[in-house]
């Protein structure tokens, strides 16, 4: 029986996303205040309102738990808990892992052995997560190698 590893909520990038809205918001309300057009106060409204919405949805589910040190992804003998999205792969219904790199983070994708309720491919977004994207993609392989090994599937 292996130990489970766990891995926190990102500050860093929860943070990090919340500065990028707010300098979106600047250079929104600039812009806005240069113009005398009754549309742009218009479409600055409808965006101050998409803004504060995402800004409340971001502090609450993302930078809230990473303050508190929640754990974002859990690898044990059973499998992979994703508690950002609530899911939870047991290792039997895996086919295969990958890890598909983007410009700012990593996802790493379970490909199932079946369509499950979440459908055949389960993406897991590596940047809400705490740690380096590969490392975090290596340990979730050598679980699954181990487990594999273990069962002889």
């Amino acid at each position: 029986m292996v130990e489970a590893v766990q891995y926190p909520y990102s500050l860093k990038f929860s943070i990090a996303t919340l500065g990028v809205l707010v300098l979106l918001m600047l250079i929104i309300v600039h812009n806005a205040g240069r113009s005398n057009m009754i549309i742009v106060f218009v479409v600055y409204g409808f965006a101050s309102l998409v803004f504060i919405a995402l800004t409340a949805v971001i502090v609450l589910k993302r930078l809230v738990p990473a303050l508190k040190g929640n754990i974002a992804l859990q690898l044990d003998d059973e499998g992979i808990s994703d508690y950002i999205k609530e899911v939870s792969i047991n290792w039997k219904d895996i086919k295969e892992i990958h890890l598909v790199r983007g410009r700012s983070a990593s996802i790493m994708r379970v490909d199932m052995k079946w369509e499950s309720d979440y459908g055949s491919q389960i993406a897991i977004y590596l940047r809400w997560i705490q740690g380096k994207d590969q490392e975090i993609y290596e340990t979730t392989l050598a679980y699954f190698e181990q487990w594999q090994a273990e069962t002889g599937e």
